[in-house]
């Protein structure tokens, strides 16, 4: 059953606790689940929040090439990179991630961006397709977390 997200941009502390429970538990506290471009000019954080205003999903975007994959979008567009994506388990399923999802592209148009990506893991391949997302790249692993490939929407 879908529910209703309030959907709306958070600063880079307020990432953290979603971010420490839900990608990175193997880290030793929120506080340590920092990106070092977190706070570099351009970055966007977004939050996902339930009917009662906990926060349920999170998101960052960064203007960012892949250096990995750096002729899988053309040079020629403007991009953002979306980060750290994730939604606590209660929510899984009822449209959390989808709303980000949304909320991020809609934002990112109106940026004139001309794509979004992300190096998705292998267990959100399904959910990044469904999203209009496609593979550009082989799959790759990263240490701690596992298989990723990168995947791109054209806005």
């Amino acid at each position: 059953m879908k529910k209703d997200f309030v959907i709306r941009n958070i600063t880079a502390s307020e990432t953290r606790p979603v971010r420490h429970e839900v990608l990175w538990p193997h880290l030793p506290s929120a506080a340590s689940c920092v990106i070092d471009i977190d706070d570099q000019v351009g970055a966007h954080h977004v939050g996902a929040f339930d009917s009662n205003g906990k926060l349920v999903g999170v998101c960052s975007l960064f203007q960012q090439r892949s250096e990995r994959f750096p002729y899988a979008i053309s040079n020629d567009a403007a991009v953002y990179r979306l980060r750290v994506m994730g939604t606590v388990e209660e929510v899984r399923g009822h449209g959390a991630a989808a709303a980000i999802i949304d909320y991020v592209c809609l934002w990112c148009s109106r940026q004139s961006i001309a794509y979004v990506w992300c190096d998705a893991r292998e267990v959100a391949f399904g959910f990044y397709e469904r999203m209009g997302f496609e593979f550009v790249s082989d799959k790759f692993e990263i240490e701690h977390i596992g298989l990723h490939r990168m995947m791109a929407r054209s806005l």
